[in-house]
This record gives structure tokens, C-alpha cells and sequence, in this order.
């Protein structure tokens, strides 16, 4: 079995919980708006078929109403079921259907229901994490051979997701895998390698491992003597976790989040609206003037100042992990997410602690910057054929983007100690010749003869550079920078 994805798209997630616990909203206009071109979301068996037999459409057609052509979707589908599945549960965690037939037959309602519009189908989220599935590997085997024999019955051009392999089941501290994660993960992909297309990722944590992450992923199919395309249907940084100088503050909430990803402590039936406070993290709002700057960003009552600090980081962090991933052969990315999904999520709870900054909109779709930086990022890539990384010494980062038509566009940052201060940056498109700014250091590479330039930073900000004798010197610091050639008038 083999597919290819042989265009490029960069996309955005909904959330996790679309129509499940509140209306279905129409968000595919806000979607294309920031130039998303490939869109993922869940749907749950519980809110689809909340008896046996009587089928409830309203938020699966909310969504496929909204898709137009261009459009691509992905919906991954939660066993999760009052009534149908070995642990019953509205939400979370997914569990083995108790009659395969009745899975069998409500799968195929949901895809002959979507009439071709959606292109990837995904069985589960992140099925090697016990809050997410309560199964063995050999279960979550036997549910994805009855997931792709009803999609590819229902619709024998769809392509079949394996649910997403987390960082952790990967690689580990320079080792290849995780112990009983990575056991799990190598199991499914044993024993499960008829029944996918595509292997899905969540790239959470430290960027710059993407490239080792991928290279574990394909390595872990070939020793099992195949390989399939892999996307990133997940994925945004930084979290709190990503400074060091946090984790002595974390350490209560992060003790908490374990039992709830290892399902020692159970998931609120009413979703995050109705989770209630973590005392770990009521304890950090407590004691807010107390914290170190990089963990106070991530409160919802930090002072202005601190949450424009986190979003520079985070538009910086979007760009990166979007270009490493690309430059690894990723041909699709949904990055984490759109905007809550409602009202009234519980921002003092550990998961709100973790990914509550994610949302690129508020809850009104009214733009944060770093859905600015996203559509930017995305109007320069919507062309892309394939990104490829330049050799580069350490710490600096350099990428041609290959287009359709034209010369590459080039993105290029220098990763270093500078993350929390900004370059004092000059104007001008630089079509002659500008004097770099701020200290930066410069690279330096040969540009095509008979083209001109224009520089702006990740945050749309004109970058100063030179261009002269065909030599482009382009100043590096931690905010990406997209350099587009221009044709001389």
C-alpha cells in the first residue's frame, strides 16, 4: 500500500471538541482568511450516534456544509460512546467498540455522510496515551482494521490515518523511543501497517528535534519493511515547559498532568468548560508575582507587556516548527488551533496552563498576532512545491522555499540567547542596497542576476539587508525573515 501527497499544504486544527459540547460554528471563512488550505477537527461517536441507531448530523454537516473547492479536510474520529464502546464515555478516553459491526456500520454512515468532501479520515487522536485511548496496542490493531475497511468501503479514494505518534513514543533523550510508548507505537506499526496511509504526528516540545523525530518515524516503519507519507495534523510552542527556568514552580502541576495523560485521574465528562480548578495551578495565580517572567506569560492575568512577549516567541516558534517540519518532507500541517472552541474553558486547570495560548483568534475570531504571522507565513508558502534546508553552521537556519514559478523565496533566523529581546530593525525593501541593523550577525549567499528583493520579518516588519554584485547579506536574529525575489521593472 503506498500514497503520496505530492503538493504542499500548511493548515490550521479547530480544536478538539468541534460541536461536542456547544452549536457547531462556521470558522472555514476565518480559516481561508489566515490561508489555511488544509483544516483538521474531531468528531466524537457520542455526539454522531448518541443511541443505537439514531444518528445526529448537525455538527458533522455544520462542518462538510462549509467546504468549498481548494478546501482540504481531515476529521479524526473519537470512538467515544455512551453506549456502543468498551468504557463508556461521552468524551474521553476512546475505547475498543463492543460490537466491531456496529463501529463498522457507523463509520461508513459518517464518510458516505461527508460525500467525498473530506479527503483524510483518522482513527483516534493519540491512541499510545492512556487519556486519550484505555486499549492495548493489539486493541487499538483491530479498531483501525475496522476503521479503514469502512472508510475505504464508503470511499475508496480517502486516505486512513494512523492515530498520531507523540515525540515521547519516538525518541527520548538521544535514544530512539520511550520505553512502554515506543513498544506501543512499534506494535501498531507492525501490526497495523495494511490498514494506514498516512502516519500522523504531534510535534509538541523542542522544535529543533522535528528533523530527528521524523528520521525516528521513518526508520521505525522501514524495520518493518515499508514507509507512508507523514504529517503533522498537530502542533505550536512554545509551552511553559520549553524554559527551564520554570520547572521548579511546575513541578506540582506537572506531577498532576502525568496521572491525567497516564488515565489515573479521569477526564471531566463535560469537557474543559466544565473542568474544574487544578490546585497545582491555582497555586501559581496565587503566587504570580513570585514567578519567573517565562512561566507568568502563561497566566491569563499577566500584565500587557508579558503577553506580547509571548507572542513574539510564539509567532517565532509557528515559523519554525512549520519550516522544519516542511524541510523534513512533511507535506501536510495543521497547527494548533484556530480560536477556543467555547466561552467558558477553565484557564486554571493544567491543560489550559498548556495550550489556552495556542488559539491564534479569540473566541469572536478577532486576530491574535500570531495569527497574523500565520497568514504571512502562509501567503509566502502557498505556492511552495518543497522547502529545503541550505547547510548552515550551527544555529542558524536557512531555507529555500521551491515554487512553482520563480526563484525560491528564502526564510532564514538564527536560533541563540536572544528570544527575549527584539532587533531594532531599519526600513526599506532593500531593491538597491541597505545598511544592516541592530548587531545581527549576516549571512551571506549568491542571489540570481536580474532579480531585486524585499525582506519583511515574521511580524511584517521590513528588514534592512544588501544586494549588490549578485551577493544577497541578509542580517539573522531569532525573527524569521522572508526574502522574496522581485523581477527588476
Amino acid at each position: 500500500m503506498t500514497s503520496q501527497l505530492d503538493d504542499l499544504r500548511t493548515g490550521l486544527n479547530r480544536g478538539f471538541t468541534y460541536g461536542l459540547f456547544g452549536d457547531p460554528d462556521p470558522f472555514m471563512t476565518h480559516a481561508r482568511d489566515l490561508g489555511g488550505r488544509f483544516v483538521r477537527l474531531n468528531l466524537f461517536w457520542s455526539q454522531l450516534e448518541p443511541a443505537p441507531g439514531d444518528f445526529d448530523w448537525k455538527a458533522a454537516d455544520a462542518f462538510f456544509d462549509q467546504l468549498q473547492e481548494g478546501d482540504e479536510a481531515w476529521v479524526t474520529v473519537c470512538s467515544s460512546s455512551t453506549w456502543a464502546t468498551r468504557r463508556p464515555t461521552r468524551f474521553l478516553p476512546s475505547s475498543p467498540a463492543a460490537d466491531p459491526g456496529r463501529y463498522r456500520a457507523f463509520v461508513g454512515a459518517l464518510v458516505r455522510r461527508a460525500a467525498g468532501r473530506v479527503r483524510f479520515w483518522q482513527c483516534e487522536v493519540e491512541p499510545c496515551v492512556p487519556m486519550l485511548w484505555a486499549g492495548s496496542a493489539g486493541d487499538y490493531v483491530s479498531h483501525l482494521r475496522a476503521f479503514h475497511d469502512a472508510v475505504k468501503q464508503a470511499d475508496p479514494d480517502a486516505l486512513v490515518g494512523l492515530g498520531a505518534a507523540v515525540p515521547g513514543a519516538m525518541i527520548a533523550d538521544g535514544r530512539q523511543g520511550d520505553g512502554p510508548w515506543a513498544d506501543y507505537v512499534d506494535r501498531i506499526l507492525r501490526d497495523g501497517r495494511d490498514h494506514f496511509d498516512v502516519f500522523d504526528i504531534h510535534p509538541y516540545g523542542d522544535p529543533y528535534r522535528i528533523p530527528e523525530l521524523i528520521e525516528a518515524c521513518r526508520r521505525q516503519m522501514a524495520r518493518h519493511g515499508y514507509g507512508r507519507p507523514i504529517v503533522a495534523s498537530e502542533y505550536n510552542g512554545p509551552m511553559p515547559t520549553a524554559f527551564p527556568a520554570n520547572f521548579a514552580a511546575l513541578r506540582d502541576v506537572l506531577a498532576g498532568h502525568r496521572r491525567q495523560f497516564l488515565g489515573e485521574v479521569p477526564v471531566p465528562e463535560g469537557g474543559p468548560g466544565a473542568a474544574p480548578d487544578d490546585p497545582a495551578v491555582v497555586a501559581l495565580y496565587e503566587r504570580a508575582a513570585e514567578l519567573p517572567e517565562t512561566l507568568r506569560m502563561f497566566l491569563t492575568e499577566c500584565p500587557p507587556e508579558l503577553v506580547a512577549r509571548r507572542q513574539r516567541l510564539a509567532g517565532r516558534d509557528i515559523v519554525a516548527r512549520t519550516l522544519l517540519l516542511l524541510s523534513a518532507g512533511v507535506r501536510r500541517t495543521a497547527c494548533f488551533q484556530i480560536a477556543p472552541e467555547g466561552p467558558h474553558a477553565n484557564p486554571r486547570t493544567v491543560r489550559g496552563l498548556m495550550f489556552d495560548t495556542f488559539a491564534l483568534m479569540d473566541g469572536d475570531f478577532r486576530r491574535h498576532p500570531t495569527a497574523d504571522v500565520f497568514a504571512l507565513m502562509s501567503r509566502h508558502l502557498a505556492t511552495a512545491t518543497e522547502v529545503r534546508r541550505v547547510a548552515t553552521p550551527p544555529g542558524r537556519y536557512v531555507f529555500d522555499v521551491r515554487r512553482e514559478r520563480g526563484a525560491p523565496i528564502l526564510v532564514a533566523w538564527q536560533d541563540g540567547d536572544d528570544h527575549d529581546r527584539d532587533h531594532e530593525r531599519g526600513t526599506g525593501t532593500g531593491t538597491g542596497s541597505c545598511a544592516t541593523g541592530g548587531g545581527a550577525e549576516s549571512f551571506v549567499r549568491p542571489w540570481p542576476a536580474g532579480l531585486s528583493a524585499e525582506a519583511v520579518d515574521a511580524f511584517g516588519a521590513a528588514v534592512p539587508f544588501e544586494l549588490a554584485d549578485g551577493v544577497l547579506r541578509l542580517p539573522l536574529s531569532s525573527d524569521p525573515v522572508f526574502v522574496t525575489p522581485k523581477e527588476f521593472s
